[in-house]
This record gives C-alpha cells, sequence and structure tokens, in this order.
C-alpha cells in the first residue's frame, strides 16, 4: 500500500515573493531539473484565490486580522503544505481521479483550518511526481497570526494521523509512515541518494519482471497434434467370415483377416526426438521461472518496498526537524528582543534614577555611568545597548554644543 506525505515548511513575508515565482513557474529557468517546462501548462490552483503571493496573501492578513497592530517583520504568515504519494498511488490514475485526491486533502485542512485561510492549493503536474502545495494563513479563532500555536508538534502529529484516515474514507488505499521511529534522521544529501538508489532499484525490477514474463511467453507450448505425423497402430486380427460348409451337425465356419486400432499411436522417430527435447527445454525453462517466481523476485520486492517505507519515514522526519528547528529559532529571536527591551530599560533606569538624584554630582553620575556602560558594553559589544548608548551620548553633546 501506499504511503500519504505531508511536510509543511513555513513562509515569511521575505520568501512569499520566491514561493510564488517557483508555484506559479512565473519563470522558465529552474533550479529544480524535474520541472518539465512543456507541461507547465497542465499545472492548476484548486482555490484561485491568490495572484500575487506578497500583495494578496498580506491584503488577506491585514484586512482580517483581529489586532490593529501591524504585523512583525518576522511573523510566518503562511504554512505551506505538501501533499503528494508515490508514483505506484498516481500510476493507473487519470486525471479526474488524481485531481479528485488533491480535492479530497485540500478538504481536509480545509475543515481542519478554515476554507477562507487556505490562500493556494497549487497542484503541480509537471515534475517526476504529482504534488500539491497547499498555503494556509495561520489564524486562530480569535483571527490573530499563531503559527507557532496552530502548527505545534501535537498539530502536526493530528495531520500525519488524521489525513491518511480521511482519504480512506473516501475511497484512498493510502497509510501514513512509521510511528514513533527511533531511526537516525537522513540529512537531506542522505535523502536525495537514497531517492536516487530507490529509483534504480525500481527501475531494476522492472527489467527483472519483463525478463520473467518474456521467459515464460518464450517458452508456451507451440506443438500441435497434426505436426507429429501420427498415426493409428493396427494389427490383424482373425474373424469369423460368416460362412460356414458342412452337413448337419457337422459344420465348419470360415475365418478371415481383419485391420483394427489397437488404441496405441506411431510417430516417427525424429518427431519424437523434437517433442523429448522440446519439453525437455520447457522443464528447464519453468524450473528458472519457478526459481525467479519463488526466491529472487520476491525478495527484491520486498527489499524495494522496504528501502521505499524508509524513505518516506526519513523525509517526514527531516520535515518535522526541519519545522522544530524554525520554532526554535523564532523562541531564540523573541528571547533576543526581550533581552534588548531589557539592556534599553535598564540604561533609562539608571539615567532617570541619576538625573532625580540631588545627592551626587554630575561628575559622579558621569563617572558611574560611564563605569556601568563599560561594564554592560563588555558582554554587549556591537549590540544593541551600545548602539543605544552612542545615540544618546552624541544627542547630549549636540544638545551641549548647541547652548
Amino acid at each position: 500500500m501506499s504511503f500519504v506525505v505531508a511536510r509543511m515548511q513555513k513562509v515569511k513575508s521575505g520568501n512569499l515573493v520566491g514561493v510564488g515565482n517557483h508555484n506559479q513557474r512565473n519563470t522558465d529557468n529552474h533550479s529544480n531539473k524535474d520541472i518539465d517546462v512543456e507541461r507547465s501548462h497542465l499545472n492548476y490552483d484548486l482555490v484561485n484565490r491568490t495572484e500575487n503571493y506578497k500583495r494578496d496573501i498580506e491584503q488577506f492578513i491585514n484586512e482580517n486580522k483581529s489586532s490593529s497592530r501591524a504585523v512583525r517583520k518576522d511573523a510566518v504568515l503562511i504554512n505551506e503544505w505538501i501533499i503528494t504519494s508515490d508514483n505506484q498511488f498516481f500510476k493507473d490514475k487519470d486525471d479526474k481521479e488524481i485531481k479528485d485526491f488533491f480535492e479530497q486533502s485540500k478538504d481536509y485542512f480545509s475543515e481542519k483550518f478554515g476554507d477562507e485561510n487556505i490562500r493556494y492549493a497549487q497542484v503541480h503536474l509537471d515534475e517526476t511526481t504529482p504534488h500539491m502545495h497547499l498555503g494556509i494563513v495561520p489564524f486562530n479563532a480569535e483571527k490573530r497570526l499563531s503559527a507557532k500555536t496552530l502548527f505545534n508538534r501535537q498539530a502536526l502529529q493530528a495531520v500525519q494521523d488524521e489525513l491518511p484516515k480521511y482519504l480512506n474514507e473516501r475511497g484512498f488505499e493510502l497509510e501514513r509512515g512509521e510511528k514513533g521511529s527511533e531511526r537516525k534522521n537522513l540529512t537531506v544529501p542522505e535523502y536525495k541518494k537514497a531517492k536516487d538508489e530507490l529509483k534504480e532499484m525500481t527501475t531494476a525490477l522492472e527489467q527483472r519482471k519483463s525478463e520473467v514474463l518474456a521467459l515464460s511467453n518464450d517458452k508456451t507450448p507451440t506443438i500441435k497434434k497434426e505436426s507429429l505425423d501420427l498415426k493409428d497402430e493396427t494389427k490383424t486380427v482373425k474373424v469369423p467370415s460368416g460362412e460356414t460348409i458342412g452337413i448337419g451337425k457337422l459344420r465348419h465356419e470360415f475365418m478371415k483377416n481383419e485391420e483394427r486400432k489397437t488404441g496405441n499411436m506411431i510417430i516417427p522417430e525424429d518427431k519424437l526426438n523434437a517433442l523429448i527435447q522440446g519439453y525437455e527445454d520447457l522443464y528447464k525453462s519453468n524450473e528458472k521461472l519457478k526459481k525467479y517466481a519463488e526466491t529472487d523476485l520476491p525478495k527484491r520486492v520486498k527489499y524495494v518496498t522496504e528501502k521505499y517505507k524508509e524513505v518516506v519515514r526519513d523525509f517526514n522526519d527531516l520535515a518535522d526537524r526541519y519545522n522544530n528547528n524554525l520554532e526554535k529559532i523564532d523562541s531564540l529571536e523573541k528571547e533576543n528582543e526581550s533581552l534588548k527591551n531589557e539592556i534599553k530599560g535598564i540604561y533609562k533606569g539608571f539615567k532617570e534614577y541619576f538625573k532625580s538624584s540631588n545627592q551626587v554630582t554630575t561628575e559622579q553620575v558621569k563617572t558611574l555611568v560611564s563605569g556601568v556602560v563599560d561594564k554592560v558594553k563588555e558582554f554587549v559589544k556591537g549590540g544593541e545597548f551600545e548602539k543605544i548608548h552612542r545615540n544618546e551620548t552624541r544627542t547630549r553633546d549636540r544638545d551641549e554644543l548647541s547652548r
């Protein structure tokens, strides 16, 4: 059974243009060599709500957010999900069935995160495997941007559990990857290498299947009875002729010779030898076919299947790790901003305190403040505190000169 592949990435304001150019194929020069530009006209968007990613998505957020405050420059504006499966899943599906798969996937996210928050659902059919880029504005129930809470670890886990069930209930035979795997995650180069190896193994497997089918077809018996020049075997037997001679009870019945079939067949020696040779060849071919079917081929199929499962699991693990790193970066950025504000408050507090104090001289204030500044600068050299102090010093010096 095939897997559902559902991975997410966070998109901030500065990335919207690049994401839009890729998803909408706004250029013919792509770094992704799997894109076939001659098939790009087959791509489509299931919602058609976004013409210009940066302009339209930011406009939607500003018009619908509950807060009057401006959106932070580093805020996550879109959580983009990539939805797909393996080539085997799409192999026997026509365009309508493929579109239905992506429609149903979109409906799941619409029901869970709000249909109006889905700003694009771009389906790509011009790459090796059909897939969909689904962009969701992370509005919570209060219409506030909250990617960190809306798509936390529990929410991501729920999607991996629920989406396969949702699609199975609608006629698609799919399963999720292994849950709670403790295996080492693949790096991006390792993942790409594993993907290439899987492709090579799949090709080899298809070739092996073709060999088996060719072997089976070539050795199908084609000997016909007429080609063997078979003849019925006969023998001469004596049978009553029906004629008698004699007087009274002394009578004699005449016998005659007659050819009758024995039930056996006569075959020329050369035909018999050819027949024996043919069946010997057939026996050898069947033994070879049996070896393929019972040993080598099933093992190869199982190996490729397990290898594919590993690649899909590592792919999802890598996506989870990527998202977790983004969350850590967001947390560190907020902590850094908080520390900057604290340092600014400390500096202003010292300044206001000494300004209102009548118990110290101006020179003492300058000396003490300078000492505090020097100590803090040792820890935050080149940082926000130093910048604030430098600006304050320039302003003070300028004011003194203007007096």
